[in-house]
Parts: C-alpha cells; sequence; structure tokens
C-alpha cells in the first residue's frame, strides 16, 4: 500500500513477494520515494512463526543495507487478511483462491492506515 505525503490518503498497491522485496522496494523508491517501510509480521495466538518473522527481518535488513534513510518499522499483521477480506465483500468483490493478491493489497492498506491511526 502507499500513501500521499500527509498519510491521509491510503491506497493498495501491488502485492509485493516477500522473496523479491529487495528488488521491489528499488524500483519502488526510484518511482515514488520511501520515507518509511511499514512491513507486516504475521502473528498468530500462540506467538507466530519464527521462520517467516525471521526471513522478514532478513530481507529487512537487505533493505536498510541499501537505503540506510528509510525507516523500517514493523506491525503485527494478525487478522488483516480477514478485515480485508470483509471490506472487500462489502463493496461486492467475490472472495476465491484467485484474487489472493487483491486481498493481500487490501490488507497492506488496512496496516498502513493502522500505523497512521497509532502514530498521528
Amino acid at each position: 500500500a502507499k500513501s500521499d505525503n500527509l498519510g491521509i490518503a491510503v491506497n493498495p498497491y501491488d502485492t509485493i513477494e516477500t522473496i523479491l522485496l529487495l528488488d521491489e522496494v528499488i524500483k519502488i523508491e526510484k518511482e515514488f520515494g520511501i520515507e518509511k517501510l511499514i512491513i507486516g509480521i504475521p502473528f498468530n495466538i500462540e506467538g507466530g512463526s519464527k521462520e517467516t518473522e525471521e526471513f522478514i527481518k532478513t530481507k529487512s535488513k537487505e533493505i536498510q543495507g541499501e537505503f540506510s534513510k528509510i525507516e523500517i518499522i514493523f506491525i503485527n499483521e494478525s487478522f488483516s487478511s480477514r478485515e480485508a477480506e470483509a471490506r472487500l465483500k462489502d463493496r461486492g468483490v467475490k472472495i476465491s483462491q484467485y484474487n489472493k493478491a487483491l486481498i493481500d493489497q487490501e490488507a497492506a492498506a488496512i496496516l498502513l492506515e493502522q500505523y497512521f491511526r497509532e502514530n498521528t
């Protein structure tokens, strides 16, 4: 997801596969510029997936090595996909396995909105 400079308007953006995160951040930085990168980490009630968390943090260190001025912020993405599905259903979108990317994009927008709510 991305926002305007004031953090008022949040819009879904392309789905980015974690393995391609650095390449995509380089592309987005060139096109739009990035001040902060909000990255969702999945946690479940039992404490979350350590492998996924470590993988995401490793990728984040790669980004930090490439762009030391970008502030990386981790946010708990628990239940964001469920909320995204609910939002999409409210807009009349039929939820299926074929639109997972759309759900992920909406979930990313939810995380960015959450960040702005908690930090403004």
